[in-house]
């Protein structure tokens, strides 16, 4: 192939070129020579042209960075899940914002607010979905198989009429009120983030193992009494926290003042109970006056019952049936 020095070329065809400008012949010259002087660039530089190739096909290899765009059956699941959980139709809630992510670990991923820093990465996307004047967020792995809503977030899913019925009938039982004359004030869904913080616990571990129910407000009385159910009504506690107003009955009474006669040598007539609160202990612990105790929930319904004894007041704890009779070891016999 023949190649031009570029300046002789140009002082060869200046005067053809001039020549052309006057005449209706110069555009078509003009071209050719434009032409000819950018092959012949292309053809001195065409192992710069082969580099600059090479290093365009290069960073087209390389690995891209997760997208944002949630694959359309992850973004139904997700809307089928706020609608269930909602009670508003599929067409009316919509997904707002979408963010590809990679969650450090399944504690994050689940919502935990105290994780450890283990580095065990699930790939996946943060969704926030519009439901009514809320935003729910959620977190879902790449493949769509795990689904999680914030366990924060309060729906708005109607109690089941059968589990109403359940909780009045409880609050019945335990208060001495016709159910005709209890209401249920209020009725929250509500995600629990573990069996410790459903049971009503004050101290539980961050673990993430969550209970998906209600906590449930029963006006008795004057007082209003709160509840935890789950889903599926199979599980009814009542804050243990909540004073009901049953009677201790007879049998027990005497079993108690029939113990502290013995204790004291004080004839039983001679002694009186002062004070019967029925009482939800939150484990054995608890319920034998330990002073320091796990926050394990393992509960003992009963009452805490004070004695007058002489001119001191015992007191005992005793269980629902009277088969357990514990006085305080504080006490001074």
């Amino acid at each position: 192939m023949l190649r031009y020095d570029g300046m002789k070329l140009i002082n060869k065809l200046s005067p053809l070129f001039n020549n052309a400008l006057k005449s209706h012949k110069g555009v078509v010259l003009t071209l050719a020579l434009a032409s000819l002087l950018y092959y012949g660039g292309l053809t001195e530089n065409k192992s710069a042209a082969a580099v600059a190739g090479a290093g365009i096909t290069q960073l087209s290899q390389r690995p891209q960075t997760q997208s944002n765009n949630l694959p359309r059956p992850i973004a139904n699941q997700i809307l089928r899940d706020a609608s269930k959980r909602s009670g508003v139709p599929r067409r009316e809630v919509k997904i707002t914002q979408v963010t590809a992510k990679t969650f450090g670990n399944p504690c994050e991923f689940n919502f935990g607010e105290i994780c450890t820093k283990e580095y065990n990465p699930i790939e996946g996307w943060e969704v926030v979905v519009r439901v009514r004047q809320n935003s729910w967020t959620y977190h879902v792995n790449k493949s769509g198989t795990q689904i999680v809503l914030d366990p924060k977030v309060s729906t708005s899913q109607t109690l089941p009429k059968a589990i109403a019925n359940a909780i009045l009938s409880d609050a019945s039982k335990r208060s001495g009120v016709a159910i005709n004359n209890l209401k249920i004030t209020q009725a929250t869904a509500k995600t629990f983030g573990n069996p410790c913080e459903f049971n009503f616990g004050e101290i539980c571990t961050k673990e993430y193992n969550p209970i998906e129910g209600w906590e449930v407000v029963v006006q008795v009385r004057q007082n209003s009494w709160t509840y935890h159910v789950n889903k599926s009504g199979t599980q009814i506690v009542l804050d243990p926290k909540v004073s009901t107003s049953q009677t201790l009955p007879r049998a027990i009474a005497n079993a108690i003042l029939s113990d502290a006669s013995k204790r004291s040598g004080v004839a039983i007539n001679n002694l009186k109970i002062t004070q019967a609160t029925p009482k939800t202990f939150g484990n054995p612990c608890i319920f034998n006056f330990g002073e320091v105790c796990t926050r394990e929930y393992r509960p003992i319904e009963g009452w805490e019952v004070v004695v007058r004894v002489r001119q001191n007041s015992w007191t005992y704890h005793v269980n629902k049936s009277g088969t357990q009779i514990v006085l305080d070891p504080k006490v001074k016999i």
